[in-house]
């Protein structure tokens, strides 16, 4: 009857269907597909969370979209399915909610307790810095200071006036004269940090070596200087006196702790058990110990044998002496990278220095990161320093 062919014909209610979703998903496609070819040639790292985050709501959006359409479908049978499988599906929403919720507050407890990130300048490492505590203690409101990160010392001295900061030339050649050129003081200072080393062609050695510096404290995690004068440069001279220093550090390295031939037990972490092969390590360095100070010494070192950050962990004979940030892990975390932390590599060798701490020490925890893959090695672990 014509009333049949009307309730026949009669469209189903308006429904949320795959339509909305394909212009979502077709963007997701073209963002990943754009990161993928540009990322690898634009930056270091590989495509972390940050890079993903834009693709989050238009992902979820077609979700919704799609699980609507979902429920939307009729069938004899299929509605207890249905409704099944979209239970399961939001609960594990649910859930990963209440991970990341979790997640979240406790590196929200974290960083209001040690700063957002170790090395940035509102963590708790700083509070125990010795060239913070230098900076506060021996500068005066009228000394003029360069540094290779000028806000962090600026914050730490903030009794000097107006202009008194200021960041380091690039140029190593014309350094002494800019720095005194460009400045009220006949003597100002450098206030080099370790941790924070923005892009420049030189490091802490190479302004120690210049002439009319005059190094004033070395520090676990800075150094200071004075400039005193200035001289043309001349890189003949540098390259020699920055020989003659290396075959210094060597020959004052103190005992022998570690032999580059000798092979220590390795443990790994976050990977599956090395074979039985890979159970002894080769150190590849040497290391010497001079009371505090631990140099480390490759000969030959080739350019990859410095691509890494050296593991250096110490355990106190009283957990007590620790700074507070570390007390709960029962050991000081004093990791360095070889070029951030003032490494050396000449020639055919490489030497590298370490500071360690002033309380006793029970034993201590030496290896190395191995690039390449995700696993620490722990080549040893020596006790009684």
């Amino acid at each position: 009857s014509g009333e049949g062919w009307r309730r026949k014909a009669r469209p189903a209610p308006p429904l949320l269907g795959l339509g909305p979703a394909l212009p979502f998903g077709v963007f997701t496609v073209i963002y990943l597909a754009f990161m993928a070819a540009v990322v690898p040639f634009t930056v270091a790292q590989g495509i972390d969370s940050r890079y993903l985050l834009p693709i989050y709501v238009p992902l979820l959006l077609a979700a919704v979209f799609l699980l609507d359409r979902f429920l939307s479908q009729r069938g004899s049978g299929f509605v207890v399915a249905k409704w099944s499988l979209a239970s399961c599906v939001l609960l594990g929403l649910l859930a990963h909610i209440g991970y990341s919720t979790h997640k979240n507050l406790h590196i929200t407890r974290q960083a209001w307790r040690d700063g957002f990130f170790r090395w940035t300048s509102n963590s708790s490492y700083w509070e125990f810095s010795e060239t913070r505590n230098y900076t506060q203690t021996n500068f005066s409101s009228d000394d003029w200071i360069y540094s290779n990160f000028p806000p962090l010392v600026w914050f730490w001295n903030r009794t000097a006036a107006l202009g008194k900061h200021h960041l380091l030339p690039d140029n190593l050649h014309h350094l002494t004269s800019d720095i005194i050129q460009g400045s009220d003081d006949d003597s100002p200072y450098i206030v080099w940090l370790r941790r924070k080393r923005p892009l420049y062609d030189y490091d802490h050695l190479d302004i120690r070596l210049l002439p009319g510096v005059e190094p004033v404290a070395e520090l676990s995690d800075g150094v200071v200087f004075r400039v005193t004068a200035t001289e043309p440069f001349d890189a003949d001279r540098h390259r020699a006196r920055k020989q003659r220093y290396v075959q210094q550090l060597i020959e004052q390295a103190g005992e022998h702790v570690i032999r580059a031939d000798s092979t220590w037990p390795i443990s790994t972490w976050g990977v599956e058990r090395a074979g039985t092969d890979e159970q002894v390590a080769r150190a590849g360095w040497d290391m010497y110990r001079n009371g505090r100070t631990l140099t480390y010494h490759k000969q030959p070192c080739a350019p990859d044998d410095v691509q890494t950050n050296f593991l250096l962990q110490v355990i106190p004979v009283d957990p007590e002496d620790l700074p507070v940030h570390r007390q709960p892990s029962g050991f000081d975390h004093l990791d360095f990278n070889f070029y951030t932390h003032g490494g050396i590599r000449l020639n055919d060798q490489c030497v590298a220095t370490t500071q360690l701490p002033d309380y006793p020490i029970s034993r201590i925890y030496i290896g190395r990161w191995m690039d390449g893959n995700s696993r620490m090695l722990r080549e040893m672990e020596a006790e009684g320093l």
